[in-house]
């Protein structure tokens, strides 16, 4: 699937980006229903436990598709109607049968912000730096952070249960500066982003809203 259809299908409109830390049960995701939502890794089991579909989902990380637990988060799960955002190397592990709905992201690098990620996108060493780029090449103008917690203790470092737990304990700092950098961009580009993790470390750099309020 070309990303290229998808440009400005959400122009001036708000955005929400579900991603994994623990916090995302903090909130009553029954009011994403009827919203623009973009899904990544394993959000798609909030999904069927809430009653709502994320219209697009974004994994970054090959490590989260090889893993035979997690890969049936973006298989089996999935909405029919969702596109899926994959970074390019994964069409390497995925079916040809299963590649025609999918849209594959070559990754420029690691640091920087996209604004076209038809291009390319850089991966910041997390998956919201995909979703990020991808929900400003959607036209979004103003972006709500939900579970970006960004602390990755040992005993639940994201919502779900892992068998083998995947940390990332030495690219926080990494995941941090891209995401706080890429919201001053968006800032630029009058495009706002916003933290509604109460408990996340982006809580001295990204203003703070409550969801659903």
């Amino acid at each position: 699937m070309d990303i290229k259809k998808h440009k400005n299908k959400y122009l001036g409109q708000d955005v929400y980006i579900l991603a994994n830390g623990p916090s995302v049960y903090s909130h009553d995701l029954q009011k994403l229903k009827g919203c623009n939502v973009i899904g990544m890794n394993a959000s798609s089991i909030l999904e069927h436990e809430f009653g709502f579909n994320s219209q697009y989902y974004c994994v970054s990380d090959l490590r989260f598709y090889n893993n035979e637990e997690k890969r049936k988060y973006c298989t089996e799960l999935l909405s029919p109607q969702t596109v899926k955002v994959f970074r390019s190397e994964i069409a390497e592990l995925v079916s040809p049968l299963d590649r025609d709905d999918t849209c594959y992201i070559k990754a420029l690098s690691r640091d920087g912000f996209s604004t076209d990620i038809s291009q390319g996108f850089y991966f910041g060493c997390t998956t919201t730096m995909l979703a990020l780029q991808l929900a400003y090449y959607l036209g979004a103008k103003k972006i709500y952070l939900l579970g970006v917690d960004l602390r990755y203790s040992n005993d639940a470092p994201r919502f779900y249960v892992e068998k083998s737990v995947q940390h990332e304990d030495p690219y926080t700092s990494v995941q941090i500066k891209n995401i706080v950098e890429a919201a001053r961009f968006l800032e630029s580009k009058n495009v706002s982003v916003v933290n509604c993790s109460e408990f996340s470390f982006l809580r001295l750099y990204l203003p703070y809203e409550k969801f659903g309020i």
